[in-house]
């Protein structure tokens, strides 16, 4: 795997955070990032009650000199919060938001290449949010199948070392696929096509969706991934498909 490349894939995430406070495009983050402020709060909040009451039944349970075993229990909720945030948040805050960062990137893509899209009225843009969110589950639809399989190699003895490695690797790559799906819906490319071209491009999709995974892992910063993980992406699928078309014309 190419180191440069994979540090490309890490660019193209964090010039969304530029992007997403440039003119023009800023006002398509608002509805992004406050359904990522309410998503996040539930998720808490419903962890957080859950938790709690296995702590209490837990306790309830316990002899006076196990009571300090309550604490673990609360020290895992938020080792497990911090993994099951990072998925769930970016699965189900991704499908929630698919349409609005469907535009998001659509206005990002033109800022970056000077060509204005289509213009498209609210009625049309109601129309394609059904086709949207459809590509978004299909791609959750893809993932769990092939998560659930690398979930059993954590029961093959010698494999299972390498289950966490292919876990993060996979999960790199479907947040990047999921991210990548939003630019090129809007050229109406089929979702095994992005897949295809993804896989051409390795390094800088794990370099993407990498750096996507630790991002989202910072309180506050998370809150502002999504819509620039969505603006990244969109300049992930530009400066991509340019420097193809260049090494051709040389």
């Amino acid at each position: 795997m190419s180191i440069s490349a994979f540090f490309i894939g890490v660019h193209y995430l964090f010039a969304g955070f530029g992007l997403i406070t440039k003119p023009g495009i800023k006002r398509f983050v608002i509805i992004p990032l406050i359904i990522n402020v309410i998503l996040f709060s539930l998720l808490f909040l419903v962890m957080r009650y859950y938790i709690g009451e296995l702590s209490v039944w837990l306790a309830g349970y316990l002899p006076t000199w196990l009571q300090w075993l309550s604490g673990v229990v609360w020290l895992l909720f938020f080792i497990g919060f911090f993994f099951v945030f990072i998925y769930a948040f970016a699965a189900i805050g991704g499908v929630i938001v698919a349409p609005f960062n469907g535009l998001l990137a659509e206005k990002v893509e033109a800022y970056l290449t000077g060509q204005q899209p289509v213009d498209r009225g609210l009625l049309d843009n109601i129309k394609d949010v059904p086709r949207v969110v459809g590509r978004q589950f299909s791609i959750i639809f893809y993932y769990l199948p092939r998560a659930f399989l690398i979930l059993l190699l954590y029961f093959v003895p010698v494999v299972n070392s390498f289950a966490i490695l292919a876990w993060f690797l996979f999960s790199a790559w479907f947040l990047a696929l999921q991210y990548l799906d939003f630019p090129t819906d809007n050229h109406r490319i089929p979702v095994m096509k992005v897949r295809e071209w993804l896989q051409e491009r390795r390094a800088v999709t794990w370099g993407f969706g990498i750096s996507l995974i630790f991002v989202m892992s910072i309180p506050l910063v998370n809150f502002f991934a999504i819509p620039a993980a969505a603006a990244g992406a969109a300049k992930f699928w530009v400066e991509e498909n340019r420097h193809r078309t260049t090494r051709r014309s040389v």
